[in-house]
């Protein structure tokens, strides 16, 4: 990780941004930090966008109050139900 300067990221931005492909940077104003350089694939670009939209953490958010208040379970709940199935009912076929 490393700092770079506004005046340095104007006068270099192409040079820095490859270098984001190897370190963040981090980008200062007046000393100060103001934003990161991280690279990004577009895989996780999709990823990025779907994880910082904010409508979307609401509507994720609406689902699990509703499915809390309709009494659901948690998964490892449902996997130790479900292989406690496992086994004791099996199906016969005609022949």
């Amino acid at each position: 990780m490393r700092f770079a300067g506004i005046k340095e990221l104007k006068h270099k931005t192409m040079d820095i941004l490859r270098e984001s492909e190897r370190e963040d940077i981090i980008v200062t104003a007046y000393g100060k930090p103001m934003a990161v350089l991280h690279h990004l694939t577009e895989d996780d670009l999709a990823d990025y966008l779907i994880e910082n939209d904010p409508a979307f953490k609401a509507r994720i958010e609406e689902a699990f109050i509703e499915y809390s208040n309709q009494g659901g379970i948690t998964a490892d709940i449902m996997i130790k139900k479900l292989e406690g199935r496992r086994g004791r009912k099996k199906v016969q076929g005609h022949i």
